[in-house]
């Protein structure tokens, strides 16, 4: 399977004559997920979730959220597939780093 450029992780057609732009999804969490040879080198790696919501830095957390949208703008994306906020229940979870909240859940709100 070979996806064709200019995709994204999810893509759903606009509808030009209703005014309905087309979606375009990408993954998030750490990063713009860089899915052609073109876009590698061409994205911020950020550092986990759970290290900026245990920062407990609203500032240093709306600062970063601003960058990541900004880059997803720019890349083209309208719609990111993250952050989560999350309560980690499952320690074996390979994705609780991607999660803003952890085990506290007033770390989400930060």
């Amino acid at each position: 399977f070979s996806l064709p450029e200019g995709l994204y992780t999810g893509s759903v057609l606009g509808v030009p004559r209703l005014g309905l732009p087309g979606l375009h999804m990408q993954d998030a969490a750490q990063g713009y997920r860089t899915m052609f040879d073109s876009q590698v080198g061409t994205v911020t790696a950020w550092p986990s979730l759970l290290s900026f919501a245990a920062s407990w830095d609203a500032s240093l957390t709306r600062e970063f959220a601003s960058a990541l949208g900004r880059e997803f703008r720019a890349k083209g994306a309208n719609v990111i597939l993250g952050p989560s906020v999350n309560v980690h229940r499952v320690a074996r979870n390979g994705r609780n780093a991607e999660y803003l909240s952890g085990e506290e859940p007033r770390l989400g709100e930060v």
